[in-house]
């Protein structure tokens, strides 16, 4: 089920903490996913263009199922084939509702360990109260490539997740969730900026089907014009 599956993360390693999550998570897909396309998308500019990080990992990726994942998270392995089944009815899927972000101590004392499902120790965990799209997005390719992928005007933190999701449910068909949590490990946060831009960016994201095709039509154009340009 999993030979077909390419897990896309894109990452930073400007930030040291950042860094030392990303490390164990990398090491816990290599042990609880050894049949998948691992695929690492690493960008050092700030602010960092996950946008256009991820779209670049795709290009260079080959299964027909992507699993977009940020590199500070973690899960029930068993909820990757849970998600790639839901796709035999649904669009695409988000497999969890719940966040849980695991405290400072606890990220310390698990990077220690080797990665393995379940985690060998007692962490401590508080539920994220905002859910959000991002995180895990399980989506086929041929969806991806439908919507152009993630609109690449998003730089620094906040709003590709939400317009991505967006632009998937208006052109494709509405996401499924399944009821599970997730795992956020720890690290230092910093200002990436841009995010009042990144705002305004989204708005049009939530005006309707047509405006979403607009958008879709306006980044597509966008990243044409950066092709011609390199």
């Amino acid at each position: 089920m999993l030979k077909d599956v390419s897990v896309i993360i894109p990452i930073s390693l400007n930030d040291k903490s950042r860094e030392q999550a990303f490390k164990w998570v990398k090491k816990f897909y290599e042990n609880m996913f050894p049949e998948v396309e691992l695929c690492i998308g690493v960008c050092n500019e700030s602010p960092f263009p996950k946008a256009r990080t991820i779209n670049k990992t795709v290009e260079n990726s080959k299964g027909e199922i992507l699993v977009i994942a940020d590199a500070d998270i973690f899960y029930d392995p068993s909820l990757l084939e849970q998600a790639i089944k839901q796709l035999e009815t649904h669009t695409w899927v988000i497999p969890f509702l719940r966040v849980l972000n695991i405290s400072p101590k606890s990220t310390h004392d698990l990077l220690k360990t080797e990665p393995q499902w379940p985690i060998p120790i007692n962490i401590e965990t508080q539920v994220r109260q905002f859910m959000g799209t991002g995180g895990i997005n399980v989506v086929p390719r041929k969806h991806f490539e439908a919507v152009g992928g993630f609109d690449e005007r998003f730089v620094g933190w906040g709003g590709e997740d939400d317009a991505f999701a967006a632009s998937l449910n208006s052109v494709c068909g509405h996401v499924k969730r399944i009821n599970a949590p997730i795992y956020h490990l720890w690290h230092e946060r910093k200002n990436t900026g841009n995010y009042a831009a990144n705002v305004e960016l989204l708005k049009p994201y939530f005006q309707g089907k047509e405006s979403v095709k607009k958008e879709i039509a306006k980044k597509q154009g966008k990243m044409l014009e950066d092709q011609n340009e390199s």
